[in-house]
Order: structure tokens, then C-alpha cells, then sequence
């Protein structure tokens, strides 16, 4: 049994109405067949089809970033490789040692991500604390200059009193 949408293939995005979404996919069969001489006569062909989707129905949506692109630019290389029947095969055969070292490189993955966390909420922080260094001396600049215009002037004093004002 054929489903009738295939499995992990990637859906993209073409029209969005309410709340349904027009998703558009590629589908690709290969033929292969053999004439009476012997000859191997193999053709690919590659159709693609539209389908409208609830969007509560659709579980990830590939982004269209920068940073998307490059991952996939990044990506090619190895997906040309697996495209291939030997690729294939020493994917299924290393997949295996693959998951063994994921699992064992899983605890470096997750310190990796907190540290990530940590510098990011570092950087945050930090900009918070640059943004409210720099509003306190404006606002303390635009005291001073209102009260020089008002001709109103602090005179600081040490001990109990936090100022006497002189008007000039």
C-alpha cells in the first residue's frame, strides 16, 4: 500500500489561505528495463503535485533563512553521496556506529548548548546593563541642561542635605 502523500519528502509552501496551507511536492519514479539484446535502459522521471493541508496537520516547514541555506549547501556533498547504491550501502551498514557515537557524544552536545545558553544570556545581560548606563547620563544630561536653561542650580553639600538650589 502506497500512501498518498510520501513519507519525509519536503513540502514547500506556495499559498496560504485561513488557516489551510497550498504545500507543492516532488515525486520521482525510476524505470529500469532490459531490450532483447541485453542493453540496461534506465530513465528517471520526477513529477510534482500540489495539495491543500489544514495547517494543524503539517508538522515542520523547512525555513528559507540564510543560515538554512548554507546548512543545505553544507548538507549537498554527503546527500550526492547517499544518493548513490554504495552510498546507501555503507550507510546502512555504518548507521550502527553512527547511533553509538551520537549517544556517546550526546553529553558534549547538550554542555555545548548550555554553554551557548549561558553566553547568550551573558551577552543580553550585558546589553541591558549598556542600555541602562546610557539612559541614566542622558537623562542626567538632560536634567543638567534643563536646569541651566531654567537657570536653576544644585549646589552639593556633604552631610543631611542633598542640596541647596540658587536661583541665578
Amino acid at each position: 500500500i502506497n500512501p498518498i502523500l510520501p513519507t519525509l519528502s519536503p513540502f514547500l509552501v506556495i499559498d496560504i489561505k485561513g488557516s489551510y496551507l497550498l504545500l507543492e511536492y516532488a515525486t520521482s519514479r525510476t524505470v529500469t528495463s532490459v531490450d532483447r539484446l541485453g542493453n540496461i535502459k534506465s530513465s528517471r522521471w520526477e513529477r510534482t503535485h500540489r495539495v491543500r493541508i489544514h495547517r494543524n496537520s503539517v508538522f515542520v516547514i523547512e525555513r528559507r533563512t540564510l543560515l538554512d541555506v548554507a546548512g543545505n549547501i553544507a548538507r549537498l556533498p554527503g546527500d550526492i553521496v547517499l544518493s548513490t547504491t554504495v552510498g546507501q550501502e555503507i550507510a546502512e551498514a555504518s548507521a550502527p556506529v553512527v547511533a553509538g557515537a551520537l549517544e556517546l557524544l550526546a553529553p558534549a552536545f547538550q554542555s555545548a548548548r548550555l554553554l551557548m545558553g549561558a553566553g547568550s544570556l551573558g551577552v543580553k545581560a550585558s546589553l541591558a546593563g549598556a542600555k541602562a548606563a546610557s539612559s541614566a547620563v542622558v537623562s542626567v544630561s538632560q536634567q543638567k541642561a534643563m536646569e541651566r536653561r531654567e537657570g536653576v542650580y544644585v549646589e552639593e553639600r556633604e552631610g543631611a542635605d542633598s542640596g541647596v538650589y540658587r536661583f541665578g
